[in-house]
């Protein structure tokens, strides 16, 4: 699904940093850590501070098919606007609907659990593709939207969605997406999130997230003094690392995705 809902969203769903919800246990650790500086605390990540690097997608929706080149993997399906079973991480069926000469939307399902949607709008001068979208697989749905601007133009005759674009700009993301906490204790290092979440030994071997679907594993390490990486992997395979580190009240962090390069910078305010 990475690639379809929007990046800053899908990089906080993969990590795992997303709304942590009602948690009472979460507020008692925020408000012991307020003070000691460390990473341990609840955490608001600031989406004007969001900076992508490389963060290209890559769309054709011709002769009744949609391809979505820039994910990882590729796929395709036929756009008639009917559910079709693909064989996705975490994803089991995707129904992509042309709606106008202008607009696209696409869902996505789970085990028969609906998992979010995308719709996607053309600016009238071609130039700009605008992604609202929604994200329902957590404890709290998420809403936000994104938009991106063309560089290069899809094939003669396809929808005029189709060709390839870079991220312009990110814009309202409901604060149900943005909250995530951290604890550590000992060398236990446990990361709350919208419905998953992990406890890893620093330095140990990867683990489970509890509420991904995606058979993603993540291992931690310390790299100095209040930061840390996270390691995500599938199969054996590094798909991602994010790197945090805290100053204060503020938690800086960097997602890299190892297979295309992407890069998603930003930072979070203590609660």
């Amino acid at each position: 699904m990475r690639k379809m809902m929007t990046a800053f969203a899908a990089i906080t769903m993969t990590t795992g940093l997303v709304a942590c919800g009602d948690n009472d246990e979460a507020e008692v650790i925020t408000e012991d850590a307020a003070s000691d500086g460390t990473i341990t605390g609840e955490w608001l990540a600031d989406v004007d501070s969001a900076e992508f690097e490389n963060d290209n997608r890559d769309y054709t929706l011709a002769d009744g098919t949609f391809a979505c080149n820039s994910c990882t993997p590729p796929y395709e399906v036929t756009a008639n606007g009917e559910w079709q079973t693909v064989d996705r991480p975490g994803v089991d069926s995707i129904m992509v609907e042309e709606v106008d000469d202008r607009t696209v939307r696409a869902s996505f399902r789970f085990d028969g659990e609906e998992l979010g949607t995308s719709n996607w709008t053309l600016s009238e001068d071609g130039q700009t593709l605008t992604n609202n979208f929604t994200e329902l697989s957590g404890d709290e749905d998420v809403t936000g939207s994104e938009s991106f601007t063309r560089t290069a133009d899809g094939p003669e005759g396809s929808h005029a969605m189709s060709g390839k674009w870079t991220f312009a700009d990110i814009g309202e993301i409901s604060d149900a997406g943005l909250r995530f906490s951290y604890s550590v204790e000992g060398n236990q290092f446990t990361s709350t999130g919208n419905g998953s979440s992990f406890t890893a030994t620093l330095g140990g071997d990867p683990v489970a997230i509890e509420g991904n679907n995606s058979n993603v594993m993540v291992s931690v390490e310390q790299t100095g003094e209040n930061a840390y990486r996270e390691t995500y992997s599938r199969d054996g395979e590094v798909l991602s690392t994010t790197d945090v580190s805290v100053d204060g009240d503020t938690l800086s962090a960097v997602n890299r995705d190892e297979r295309d390069g992407a890069v998603v910078r930003y930072t979070a305010q203590r609660q």
